[in-house]
């Protein structure tokens, strides 16, 4: 049996076996050919479990969601035993007036001594539990203060380790609950924080990267048990998810958003990859090794692949996913809205029905490419770019004009006003093809950074923005610059509207007036980075990666409304209307749910009011492994004794050759 619901979380328990978290709130244990052995029991406050922890030696498992509710399940049977009410189980002498618990995709849980130390859902104060009882002995301000606890390390000997989502690593111990060593790694989270006994030392993983490097180059720091900085290896443009250790320390595994694995050679203290992995389905959000150095790859899809310690093939488990990351209108219709999903496009129709709009699938086309990241509408079809580093362009029937290799992985993609040029921003820099036959036309980049989204001005202009938010406008003729403003805060996606700019990501969604820079932001009460907006009936309606939706009035920015503990990440926005031009907000979700919600305004008041879901069919991912091995020479151990930098858009395989393993 396979896993109905995405998993989110994997770790491998010494003697039991593979242990995997889902987006519902029950845990699994998975065999051998990663089938489900058992699973727990449902919950009714079922939500996606971020922290998973195992205490092998006395028999549990202590998880925590994303509001912050603790669980304790039977190592051995996988029986709920205890749950910890998020709300209720505070201290309300620390509580701010009207304090609520805050979705957060919190993963920190320490166990320590026969005890556990995990923050609550309200992020300053932390809960020390008996780990045999449950009993609630203290309730504590948490001790990296107002945000939540990412990671415990608890592997050295008497030293611990607890990193927080603002970058920061503290170092202390669990017996006093004093830290009181701390060094700024990043600027964002440090999701994993390991010990190298080899080595004694930690290794910490970044998602922005810190000082210079900040939203340009990120990866792996090194903190000696003195708390001080010794190295870094750079080989990132995104979120670093995880580092673990080979039982016997030779080796190190990390990778993340990028969607590469790295293998690092252990054996002396030079960081040296030996070895990057490639080609897996989706983003990498997790990894564990088991007792026989077997590695254990989860991708962010729910997809779990199986690779031996030199990272080949072994299997994989053949998850059954889907996901809505685009929702674009035909230039034709704006009925007809083109999908954007984990195995190519839907074509969707908006329909009035006695109850309001209803959608009708018209078609589900399957690319055999990647998953499509966006669409871009053209006549008679779209434009679409995917996973595996490919653009294309096809008809409305499904027909495939083109497919055209990028150098780099693509972000978003914008077609011209008359329809000639598409504009892909890419890591690599951004990239003008055209639109008829996607012959390259010319590249564009800014002080060589990642260009994370690009789009066309109404006179043919081109917008870029970069990984860290630098903005630049170059001339349709001769792309001279135009205009240049620095915002400071990354991007995910950016249309133009009504004359004007819009973009999402840090910071909020934010209105941009060419030659003058930001002239308005929404984004109260939204956590986390602000995946996607829709500018419309006079609201501006935002969803974050925290499972929320929010809507404020357009004209005076007021906040009107808020949506959170979905059931689901939502994705895509779109706005329809009604026979009679009543405004729904059309959600595409993770789980390929499209749901549709009736937005019913008054003066002070914005109410989501679901209508009706439906979702598109699920299918298990199609994807080619491959892996390139990294030249030795004694001139990189120099550099990265001193701190180096890997160019992750560099082709190593023109280095060593390179194998292939097809799922």
């Amino acid at each position: 049996m396979e896993p109905a619901d995405r998993i989110i979380r994997i770790v491998y328990a010494d003697g039991t076996g593979l242990l995997a978290s889902d987006a519902t709130g029950r845990i699994h244990l998975l065999d051998t050919r990663l089938r489900v052995v058992r699973s727990s029991p449902s919950v009714r406050q079922g939500r996606p479990l971020y922290g998973l922890a195992v205490a092998a030696d006395e028999g549990w498992v202590i998880g925590k969601d994303r509001m912050g509710a603790v669980f304790r399940w039977s190592l051995d049977t996988l029986e709920l035993v205890d749950r910890l009410d998020p709300a209720t189980v505070c201290d309300p002498a620390m509580l701010i007036p009207n304090e609520h618990p805050s979705p957060v995709s919190s993963r920190g849980i320490g166990i320590w001594d026969g005890r556990v130390y995990v923050t609550s859902g309200y992020h300053h104060q932390m809960l020390v539990l008996d780990l045999h009882t449950f009993e609630v002995l203290e309730i504590r301000p948490n001790i990296c203060g107002a945000s939540p606890m990412e990671w415990a390390c608890t592997e050295h000997p008497t030293l611990h380790a607890v990193s927080d989502k603002k970058g920061n690593l503290r170092f202390g111990s669990f017996t006093d609950c004093e830290f009181p060593d701390l060094v700024k790694l990043d600027d964002g989270n440090i999701h994993r924080v390991r010990y190298d006994a080899r080595h004694d030392r930690f290794w910490a993983t970044q998602d922005f990267g810190a000082g210079e490097n900040a939203d340009i180059a990120n990866g792996i720091v090194i903190v000696g048990a003195d708390g001080e900085k010794q190295d870094e290896c750079l080989f990132a443009r995104d979120d670093v998810e995880f580092v673990t250790f080979s039982p016997d320390h030779l080796r190190a595994y990390t990778g993340g958003f990028d969607g590469e694995l790295h293998i690092f050679d252990n054996t002396d203290r030079a960081l040296r990859i030996t070895r990057t992995v490639t080609g897996f389905p989706h983003q990498l959000s997790d990894l564990t090794i088991g007792a026989d150095a077997e590695v254990y790859v989860l991708c962010q899809d729910g997809e779990i692949v199986q690779l031996d310690a030199d990272g080949g093939f072994v299997r994989a488990m053949g998850f059954r996913r889907q996901a809505v990351w685009d929702i674009q209108p035909s230039p034709e219709d704006p009925t007809t809205l083109y999908c954007a999903t984990d195995t190519g496009v839907a074509v969707v129709q908006v329909r009035d029905s006695a109850a309001g709009p209803m959608l009708c699938v018209e078609a589900e086309h399957t690319t055999g490419f990647g998953f499509t990241r966006r669409v871009a509408p053209v006549r008679s079809g779209w434009l679409g770019i995917t996973r595996d580093h490919r653009a294309f362009r096809a008809e409305r029937d499904g027909t495939v004009r083109w497919s055209r290799e990028l150098p780099a992985l693509p972000h978003t993609v914008a077609v011209s006003e008359d329809g000639r040029r598409a504009l892909v921003a890419t890591n690599a820099g951004a990239i003008e093809l055209d639109a008829s036959d996607g012959r390259p036309l010319d590249e564009f980049g800014v002080d060589g950074l990642p260009i994370w989204a690009a789009t066309y001005l109404p006179d043919g202009d081109r917008l870029l923005i970069t990984r860290n938010g630098v903005i630049v406008v170059l001339d349709r003729a001769d792309a001279t610059v135009r205009w240049r403003f620095d915002q400071g805060e990354y991007p995910k996606r950016l249309w133009i509207q009504s004359g004007r700019a819009y973009l999402t990501g840090d910071g909020g969604v934010k209105e941009l007036v060419i030659g003058q820079g930001v002239v308005a932001r929404w984004s109260k009460l939204l956590s986390n980075t602000i995946e996607n907006a829709v500018v419309s009936d006079g609201l501006v309606c935002a969803s974050s990666y925290g499972m929320q939706l929010a809507g404020y009035d357009y004209t005076t920015g007021k906040f009107l409304g808020l949506v959170e503990d979905l059931p689901d990440y939502p994705k895509a926005l779109s706005m329809v209307h009604g026979a009679d031009g009543t405004p729904y907000l059309l959600v595409g979700c993770r789980t390929g749910m499209l749901s549709l919600l009736r937005l019913e305004r008054t003066p002070k008041k914005l109410r989501f009011a679901k209508l009706r879901d439906h979702w598109l069919s699920r299918h298990p991912a199609e994807f080619t492994l491959t892996h390139h091995d990294h030249p030795h020479t004694v001139d990189q151990d120099h550099d990265r004794d001193h701190g180096h930098t890997v160019d992750p858009d560099h082709n190593y395989s023109a280095d060593h050759d390179h194998d292939h393993d097809h799922v």
